[in-house]
């Protein structure tokens, strides 16, 4: 397995997980889990560019890619879960 996916399978699978235990909790425990996964999402888009400027581009791409596959899997989840929801008077 090249080091290119092993970054990009950690850094794309330990944000993944951790939302997926933490939706495991409650159902407002999903939103907060969507908002973790957004700003997850804004700091790999952001330090993956930088990284890329600087001359980091193996570990900058990986971060891009990342953010793509959390942006396609984990929030596209979250929402889904969070509009079929009933929370308590929030409609």
């Amino acid at each position: 397995m090249s080091e290119f996916l092993k970054k990009t399978l950690y850094l794309t699978l330990a944000p993944l997980g951790l939302a997926l235990l933490i939706c495991m909790v409650d159902a407002v425990a999903v939103l907060f889990a969507g908002m973790l996964l957004a700003a997850v999402v804004a700091g790999y888009a952001l330090v993956g560019v930088i990284m890329i400027i600087t001359g980091g581009e193996e570990t900058g791409k990986a971060l891009l890619l990342s953010a793509g596959i959390i942006l396609l899997v984990g929030l596209s989840t979250c929402g889904l879960i969070i509009s079929h929801l009933k929370l308590r008077g929030m409609h």
